[in-house]
């Protein structure tokens, strides 16, 4: 094996390794000072404090991470991306020839041994999201493995939310067909419009496909109120499933011309008496409607992990047990409160606790997690999404 750098790992941290950990930090390093050295993309060997090999790590700083753990061999293939990809790309096989389903994620970071990077499917068109410019390193390999076992692309389109070092783009066309705006996706019989190359965000959160199901599923002559519905995907479903009224809220003023042009691609006037939406802060709609005695029979609540508007902070490990209890009361008798979570340090075990103890009397009907296009790694981080349907007797 050629010469490398070594990095050693604290006690706890190589016990960890050894039961799944696969994010290493810089205060998880012995050394600090050597680690601050390594240049991003470059892999280096881990060992404990015994001397115990633990596996080789592609250094890449994401936040407070250092790098992700490869292997827990000495020795990586020279194609480990492709090999990686392509076993990504086997476990999606499927979803290819789903006439119901053209957006998917086809590659899921660390859950398919890339950690740093996700690439989406959207009929046709790929979006790759580098959050590490260790693995934008590989980015040629990357793209040259999908290239080599995805058939039809159209387009690729990329997303680097790393820390710029150069006078780079952060959102590129990379190569292919220029997206139409919008893409037109298809999920469970519904439309969705998704726009690349152009912000952040594409226009609706792939990991949520299941709840949006659930919503629709059940959504036959309800009122549906939908707080941070960013581009309404929630309300769409809730309209595509029969419900008799539907509210949006969101401080986004760019949630008003999503929101309608998701309604309008399934054929569904927006806004109209029956499916409202409005611009403006979710914490003030709340106040609103406690006000007014608004009640709805199902309550979707999808917000981020940390807020700021001009009159509110919230941030999901501190405050969210406060929001369940406010939306508890906006639930109408026999009711739904529906509440998600995308935080990874916020454990199922504290969401439920703290959203159980918020709503009296209420009963956990479902749960739901990622799906399996988004496979996560033996780090309980990695399973970030949580989401718990409440119920609320008929007596209120």
């Amino acid at each position: 094996m050629l010469e490398m750098d070594m990095l050693i790992l604290k006690k706890k941290v190589s016990q960890g390794l050894k039961k799944g950990k696969v994010l290493i930090r810089l205060a998880d390093v012995i050394e600090p000072e050597v680690a601050e050295r390594l240049s991003e993309g470059s892999i280096v060997g881990l060992k404990s404090v015994a001397g115990e090999w633990l596996g080789l790590m592609l250094v890449g700083r994401q936040q407070k991470g250092l790098g992700w753990l490869l292997t827990r061999d000495s020795q990586l293939d020279d194609n480990w991306v492709e090999k990686r990809v392509q076993a990504a790309l086997s476990q999606r096989h499927s979803y290819f020839n789903r006439s119901d389903l053209t957006a998917f994620r086809l590659v899921n970071g660390e859950g398919d041994g890339l950690g740093g990077v996700t690439v989406d499917w959207y009929a046709g068109f790929i979006q790759l999201n580098w959050y590490s410019q260790g693995i934008y390193h590989y980015r040629d390999e990357l793209v040259s493995a999908l290239k080599a076992h995805v058939s039809d692309i159209l387009g690729i389109y990329e997303t680097q939310r790393f820390d710029q070092q150069v006078a780079e783009q952060a959102i590129n066309h990379l190569e292919g067909q220029l997206a139409p705006a919008p893409v037109i996706i298809r999920e469970n019989g519904i439309h969705y419009a998704i726009h690349l190359g152009q912000e952040w965000m594409t226009g609706l959160f792939l990991d949520q496909r299941q709840v949006r199901d659930y919503v629709m599923q059940g959504a036959a002559g309800k009122k549906i109120l939908n707080l941070f519905s960013y581009t309404g995907g929630f309300s769409v479903a809730a309209a595509m499933g029969g419900a008799s009224q539907t509210v949006s809220v969101d401080v986004a003023n760019r949630s008003l011309a999503k929101t309608q042009e998701n309604f309008a691609l399934n054929g569904i006037e927006a806004p109209s008496q029956a499916h409202e939406i409005r611009v403006m802060d979710v914490f003030d709609y709340i106040r609103y409607a406690k006000r007014k005695g608004l009640t709805f029979d199902q309550v979707v609540c999808d917000p981020p992990s940390f807020a700021r508007t001009k009159k509110y902070t919230f941030s999901a490990l501190k405050d969210y047990g406060r929001l369940a209890a406010d939306l508890w009361c906006l639930v109408a008798p026999g009711g739904q409160l529906v509440l998600s979570t995308n935080h990874s340090a916020y454990s199922l075990e504290d969401f439920k606790a703290d959203c159980l103890a918020a709503c009296p009397d209420a009963e956990l009907l479902a749960h739901f997690g990622l799906g399996e296009d988004f496979p996560r790694s033996e780090d309980e981080r990695s399973d970030y999404l949580k989401v718990l349907v409440l119920a609320k007797g008929t007596k209120g």
